[in-house]
């Protein structure tokens, strides 16, 4: 038998199980719901998964250089392509 409803929530009123359900319907229903817990519980450790790697992926370091250094980076530069 299922619990009372003591307020009106809709959501709360859609996954109350029937009052008629037979033992096999329950067990069919809960296997169902086992089922989606399991589904979503892969899909949570899959985006966990995708967030670790995400985090740990090196990104490249990109520097603006202004004035004395660009000037000194560009000689070297020069001085590279000479040799």
């Amino acid at each position: 038998m299922s619990p009372p409803v003591l307020d009106d929530d809709p959501l709360t009123l859609a996954l109350q199980p029937p009052a008629d359900e037979t033992p096999e319907q329950r067990q069919v229903r809960e296997a169902a719901e086992a089922e989606a817990k399991r589904v979503s519980d892969e899909i949570d450790e899959q985006i966990k998964q995708e967030r670790e790697n995400e985090r740990r992926r090196k990104r490249p370091v990109k520097l603006l250089l202004l004035g004395e250094y660009l000037m000194l980076c560009s000689r070297f530069s020069l001085m590279e392509s000479i040799v």
